[in-house]
Formats: structure tokens, sequence, C-alpha cells
């Protein structure tokens, strides 16, 4: 009697466990706004695909971030900014897809633009081409994964320019800290220092890709500063901030809840641009038109 009173206990306890709704009522724990990705420059053509539609390439637009798919023409680079406040230039001929990007909550303390504003976790695959990356302080508990057909590296902050190829993979670390991953059974991984760049090529038939570890070629150091000065300055275009969604049926969810019906109390992720999209136009006024003493 007692094991099947105890299992009937077990039963209900995991029942209310699994249950979101009940446990963010009990804990008035808000769920995380969904990530955003705010377009801050686009040259040439480029297509985003992104909850199932495919859209032309526009300057100063936002969208969701989980899921698109990011794709560059000949002769056109694209520079984006992720809610954390990373910035993302992509670069001609290439394909980014977003396999992943969730943030927390704001913290409501954030006293520095320069750090990012919540735990994020990412998951960026680069199916082609080149990108340069420019990170906020990252806070504790996020992580930050970019990966190719041929590696993997994790970011801990910093500038950094990934370029992947049929043939291999080159990181570039110019600032930060990362760690580079030749394929599954890299577990450890090589750690880059500032300065340095890995370069990742397949291995022969049933072995492992090989990671080779140098210093930056200096041909390539401008072309590199120039795609990372793009991620960087993009960064400066925009800033996020939240807002909490409000119940349509009227303000009867408890504070720090969420109303499923209407996802009252979720946090939202709205885009604040901090320069015009296009400058203002110019207005001359002739000198007859002034008025004496004015």
């Amino acid at each position: 009697m007692k094991t099947l009173l105890r299992l009937a206990v077990l039963g209900t306890v995991l029942a209310l466990a699994a249950s979101p709704a009940f446990a963010q009522r009990q804990l008035g724990k808000k769920k995380g706004p969904t990530s955003k990705l705010y377009l801050a420059e686009t040259v040439g053509e480029g297509r985003i695909t992104t909850e199932g539609k495919s859209y032309d390439a526009k300057q100063a637009t936002a969208f969701d971030a989980p899921g698109t798919v990011i794709e560059t023409k000949a002769d056109s680079h694209q520079a984006f900014v992720y809610s954390n406040g990373t910035g993302m230039f992509v670069d001609a001929n290439t394909r980014v897809e977003v396999d992943r990007f969730v943030q927390e909550p704001f913290r409501p303390d954030r006293n520095s633009m320069e750090v990012e504003p919540s735990i994020s976790q990412s998951d960026v695959f680069v199916a082609r081409g080149s990108v340069g990356i420019c990170t906020d302080q990252l806070v504790s508990g996020s992580s930050m994964n970019y990966s190719t057909p041929h590696a993997g590296v994790n970011i801990r902050g910093g500038k950094l320019s990934i370029s992947t190829s049929d043939d291999e993979t080159v990181v570039y670390l110019l600032e930060g800290d990362a760690t580079v991953k030749g394929g599954g059974r890299d577990l450890g991984g090589t750690l880059l220092r500032a300065g340095e760049q890995a370069t990742i090529r397949p291995g022969r038939p049933g072995m492992p890709p090989t990671v080779t570890v140098g210093p930056i070629d200096r041909k390539v150091v401008a072309s590199l500063d120039d795609k990372v000065s793009v991620a960087c300055n993009a960064k400066k275009t925009v800033t996020f901030e939240t807002i909490e969604r409000v119940s349509e049926r009227g303000l009867d969810a408890p504070p720090g809840t969420i109303d499923d019906d209407t996802g009252a109390g979720e946090e939202e992720i709205v885009v604040r641009p901090t320069t015009p999209s296009a400058p203002p136009p110019v207005i001359t006024v002739s000198p007859d038109r002034i008025t004496p003493g004015q």
C-alpha cells in the first residue's frame, strides 16, 4: 500500500514538474524573449529566409533569429547585429544558418552597452564563404559556437573571422579567446591566441581532420581587419530593449507570470536604431525668404 501511495505521489510531482505553465505560475519565472537579428548594412544582392519565407535583403530590418538562413551573392556583403550585441559581417558568396540562438530575460541591472544583456546560447553553421565576428563581453554561462563542414569554433569573446571552402576552413583570431575543434573526435580542441590562425583540412579516408596553427598571414591582415571592423561598426547602429507583453484580456495575469492564451508576462525584444537608415533631406532657404530681424 505504501509503495502504491509513493508511486501515486511521485506521478503527481512529475506531472506538475513537466508542465511549464505550472512551473512558471508557481515560480513567477519569465520565458526568455525570442532572439532577433538586425540587418545593419547590405551591399549588392542577398536573400534572407526566416519562418519559412524568403526575402530580398533590406537594410534596417529586424527578424527572429532562430532558424534564419542568410545568403549573399557575388560582389555583395551584409552586416548583422544579434540581440545579444554581437556583430557579424557576411562576405560575398556566403551561406550562414542560425541553427540556434536563445536568450534569457535581459538583466534589469545592466549598466554597460559593452556587456551582453543576458545569458545566451548560439549555434551557427557557416556552410560556405566567410564571416567576421565582433562580440560584446559575454556574460558567465553564455556559449557561442560556430561550425563549418570541417570544424567547430567555440568563441568566448573577441574579434575573429571564419572562412570555409570545399578544401579547408581557416579561423583567424584577431583578439579574444577561442577554441577550434577538427571534427567530433577532437574532444579537447586547440586553443587559439590573438594573432593566430588555425587551418583545418579533411583527413584521409577514415582519419580525422588535421588542424594546423600558426601566425596570421600578413597578406590577409588588412582584409580581415576590414571585415571585422564592419561587424564592430554595425553594433553601433542599434540597441535592443525588452518590453513586457500585456494580456489582451486585460491586466488579469499575476505579475511575472505568463498568460498561456496571450503570452502576457513574456518579454519581447524591440529594436532601437541609433542612426537613421537614410540621411535627412537638406533644406535650403533662399535669402529673400528670410524676414529681417529674425
